[in-house]
């Protein structure tokens, strides 16, 4: 008899971002492994045609939304409540659930989670907890608050684990967010099970670049929301149009993604344009990619350009840094990344054992000198071994991880 495992995920509304690249292949290998999985996403999902499966639209409302909801106290558990009510309406009288499963859950939506196994039969839970206690999606945010929020949800957690025999499992994507979040743990009485596998990226199998293909500088992939390096990667672009390319550059190409809600700007657009004309080997691709294509276009990119916003990801962690190391080390080749000296990429880059080079400024030209001197270092570079704790991350998928802790379980 195969054992009924949800996933559980009510900020997942579209194909777009990070949940999709997440819950697709988790679900595929959970499903090849022998569980009987499906996600619980946002209702919104099921409206999209190539949504995963299988899958339930079990919540409305109850997504990351305006931050302002969830930031105090009683919004949070406002917003818990909703989420429980939602959960226990998707239950309903099926065949009870044996594993409960979570990522990217914020306090509001942990806390929910916590409500409704309070009166769930007894069941294992495994929570990856990959935001930061701290997280509040806001640059004016009360860290104080946030953190005692979160400790609010694990508290709840660990009295609906004590109270109905669950079966939890914490663990987390990095051992930043490990650290950030041992004195929570320690204060309600949970334990860490340590860190698994980068949730994307892990254990892909890219296709070698070709004999003979010129490299590539990635520049940008996916969401063009605030923060993740657009506007560093077109100004790079605009000044390589003015100055022309250095030398360490020549021959080189340049891959430009996007797939988002959001949209470029008609000058942004038109800057794209621009290059894709000049002859500078611009690759601009829109709209949705496969797993596959992604890790095969990284693979092919030995450096990459990630200017994610050092105070929005001061905490936060990137899947694509985790994505393009991943795709680079299975592929035995050298990389290097470009973005702030400060943050959680650069400081996961140095855990990962990766060489990560920043401007003295953020303009353009800070940026491409940035860049050409990765590229003089890459051609320097020898070393395409990956150390332990890259290795530990990145060589096995997470959805592989879950199955095999469930099953030890």
């Amino acid at each position: 008899m195969q054992h009924r495992l949800v996933i559980v995920d009510p900020a997942h509304a579209s194909s777009v971002g990070h949940h999709d690249e997440v819950n697709r292949p988790l679900l595929e290998a959970l499903i090849k492994a022998g569980w009987q999985a499906e996600l619980w996403a946002d209702v919104a999902l099921e409206a999209e045609s190539h949504s995963p499966q299988p899958l339930l639209g079990a919540f409305s409302g109850c997504g990351y939304e305006d931050p302002r909801h969830w930031s105090e106290l009683g919004g949070m558990v406002n917003l818990g409540r909703r989420l429980e009510g939602q959960l226990q309406q998707a239950s309903g009288a099926e065949q009870p659930v044996a594993v409960w499963l979570g990522h990217s859950l914020l306090p509001f939506q942990l806390l929910g989670l916590a409500r409704h196994l309070a009166t769930a039969p007894a069941a294992r839970v495994l929570l990856s907890l990959m935001f930061a206690p701290q997280e509040s999606f806001s640059y004016a945010s009360n860290e104080a608050q946030a953190t005692a929020n979160c400790r609010v949800a694990l508290a709840a957690l660990a009295r609906a684990t004590a109270q109905q025999g669950h079966e939890l499992q914490l663990a987390f994507p990095s051992r930043q967010q490990e650290t950030l979040y041992a004195p929570l743990l320690a204060a309600t009485g949970l334990k860490s099970a340590g860190i698994h596998p980068a949730v994307v990226g892990a254990g892909c199998q890219p296709q070698p670049p070709a004999p003979g293909a010129g490299p590539q500088v990635l520049l940008h992939w996916g969401d063009l929301k605030a923060g993740k390096g657009r506007e560093a990667a077109l100004a790079l672009l605009q000044t390589v149009l003015e100055q022309g390319l250095p030398a360490s550059l020549s021959g080189w190409g340049w891959l430009f993604h996007s797939h988002s809600k959001a949209r470029l700007s008609s000058s942004e657009r038109q800057l794209l344009e621009r290059a894709e004309a000049s002859g500078l080997a611009l690759e601009w691709l829109q709209g949705p990619i496969t797993s596959q294509e992604l890790v095969n276009r990284l693979a092919c990119c030995p450096v990459a350009l990630l200017a994610y916003d050092p105070v929005r990801y001061g905490r936060r962690s990137s899947g694509m840094l985790w994505h393009w190391a991943a795709s680079r080390m299975a592929v035995e080749r050298a990389a290097v990344g470009v973005g702030y000296a400060t943050g959680w990429l650069a400081a996961e880059a140095q855990e990962l054992g990766l060489p990560w080079l920043s401007p003295g400024e953020n303009d353009g030209g800070a940026w491409l000198a940035a860049v050409a001197l990765a590229a003089e270092q890459l051609e320097a570079s020898t070393n395409t071994k990956a150390n332990s704790y890259a290795a530990g991350l990145l060589t096995n998928s997470f959805g592989q991880w879950c199955s095999d802790s469930l099953t030890r379980a």
